[in-house]
């Protein structure tokens, strides 16, 4: 399934993204980044994004340090899932916690670099687990290939739980990052680049 990632530096780009692809999907990711943990920032006003009222649902991607400060308010915003970054705390115990008293889905990201035995511990406690395919902080980035096989170690690791892979996918390699065991392509360059919308989430889809 093809999850829309929304990067948007402006309210006003952010309502242009989410509007374009509404109707091509039931699920859309808000990119949340803070400027601290990863070298970009992204609007994402939640209150505002709280009262546009979405017709899709939405999780949310917090590429933000400290992520257990905001959880709380992102899950009163309506998120259905919220996805935070394990090298972005200190305290992974306490996000997870937070996001299930909310009784919304808990994911936990980890980038290129970072190893699936440092979420082991967690795995049985959450929902998702999202393998970033670049290293977080903007669109557009080449898919790093030796991601095919963290996927492949995280299926053998935990068979039911489902994965998500984020960053650099296109028509090119979304057939192997499948094949590797991913549930979920989280795509923002390849669908919001693309002259027609539609068709670029239906061959991803359909690959």
């Amino acid at each position: 399934m093809v999850i829309p990632a929304i990067l948007a530096k402006t309210k006003k780009e952010f309502e242009y993204k989410a509007k374009s692809v509404m109707s091509y999907c039931d699920l859309i990711q808000i990119d949340v980044m803070d400027g601290i943990f990863v070298p970009n920032k992204t609007w994402a006003d939640i209150d505002v994004i709280k009262h546009m009222h979405l017709p899709v649902e939405f999780e949310v991607h917090l590429m933000v340090r400290e992520p257990e400060v905001v959880i709380e308010d992102w899950a009163k915003a309506g998120a259905k899932r919220i996805i935070f970054h394990i090298e972005a705390t200190r305290n992974p115990k306490e996000c997870i916690k937070i996001i299930k008293r909310f009784k919304r889905q808990a994911g936990i990201a980890i980038n290129p670099k970072t190893s699936v035995a440092r979420i082991k511990d967690f795995l049985k406690k959450i929902d998702y687990v999202l393998i970033m395919g670049v290293d977080p902080g903007f669109s557009g980035q080449k898919f790093q290939p030796s991601i095919l096989n963290k996927i492949k170690r995280l299926k053998k690791l935990a068979p039911n739980i489902k994965i998500g892979v984020d960053g650099g996918i296109n028509k090119k390699n979304a057939k192997d990052i499948k094949k590797a065991g991913a549930d979920f392509l989280c795509v923002a360059s390849s669908i919001f680049k693309s002259k027609n919308l539609a068709k670029a989430v239906d061959v991803l889809n359909n690959i």
